[in-house]
């Protein structure tokens, strides 16, 4: 995704003050990493995840509780745990909606999602 993160900074520096209000957070595999392909975005602050998700979840929603000012955001322990229990739910919910895993679109990726959030 570097050219969409390279379009979102770009405006967030030179767009109008809609813009600058913007924040992102930018995660990596390792440290340092992106400075082998995209030396652009040096001076932001890149979290390394590590290939490990809970790591990934658990800096994201603290990131989300301190940008959003939603105290209600859970920690990313819950969210975490949550996620796990929705992928082990996948399997039943394509077989009712006989979807083989291998042809669901984004479209129906996203309605599952907000099925399972709502239910």
């Amino acid at each position: 995704m570097p050219l969409e993160l390279g379009l979102f900074l770009g405006a967030k520096k030179y767009g109008g003050a809609r813009h600058r209000e913007k924040s992102c957070i930018i995660f990596d595999r390792e440290p340092y990493r992106f400075q082998r392909y995209i030396s652009d975005i040096a001076g932001q602050d890149i979290h390394a995840h590590r290939s490990e998700p809970a790591r990934l979840i658990v800096e994201l929603a603290a990131w989300l509780r301190i940008h959003s000012g939603d105290a209600q955001v859970p920690g990313g322990v819950a969210i975490g745990n949550e996620f796990i229990a929705f992928e082990e739910a996948l399997p039943a919910i394509y077989a009712a909606r006989q979807l083989d895993p291998g042809e669901v679109t984004f479209g129906d990726y996203n309605a599952i999602v907000v099925q399972y959030l709502t239910a």
